[in-house]
């Protein structure tokens, strides 16, 4: 189960959403997972899809990538690139359109990960938030559902990543 808890968040203030869960798993592996935006679609309610673009193809500063996302009826897609790519620590883009920063933190819990989830509008573009909300449901409504998107992601990639710190656990007992 998922928290959330902005106070909690690195750099917290107004503009921070963050969710925050602990993963059974080394912060190795759900850096890993995370990282590989071409996964992004199994975890994420909202972003069905991800593809690099460009010559950097992999989760480094300055890669970037697109995000196809749909909402209801609305399909979008965002050009986003990595601002920090820490393996085991933290992976961070940035949406071009709108300069929203999206990041993950990861920190050893004993034997698992304290990952969170965050979603900064601090340096967003605010008018291009506002004029895109009636097509996704009006800025209010969707921001509440992208909170409730980062629990989801969470949770599904918790359960993913457990069972495959799981299967490495049982391949090396063999």
């Amino acid at each position: 189960m998922s928290e959330t808890d902005p106070a909690d968040a690195p750099g917290s203030d107004a503009g921070l959403d963050a969710v925050t869960v602990t993963i059974d798993a080394p912060p190795e592996l759900v850096y890993d997972m995370v990282a590989d935006i071409t996964r992004m679609g199994e975890w994420s309610p909202e972003c069905y899809s991800c593809r690099w673009v460009g010559r950097r193809r992999e989760p480094v500063v300055g890669a970037r990538f697109i995000g196809f996302n749909k909402r209801g009826w609305a399909r979008w897609f965002t050009t986003n690139q990595v601002e920090r790519a820490e393996r085991g620590r933290s992976f961070v883009f940035r949406t071009r359109e709108t300069g929203v920063r999206w990041g993950y933190e990861l920190a050893g819990a004993g034997e698992g990960t304290r990952v969170t989830e965050t979603r900064d509008i601090g340096d967003a573009r605010q008018w291009l938030i506002k004029l895109s909300g009636p097509f996704v449901g009006g800025v209010d409504t969707h921001a509440d559902e992208l909170r409730e998107g980062m629990r989801q992601t969470l949770d599904r990639l918790k359960a993913a990543a457990e069972a495959r710190a799981d299967e490495s656990d049982t391949g090396a007992d063999t």
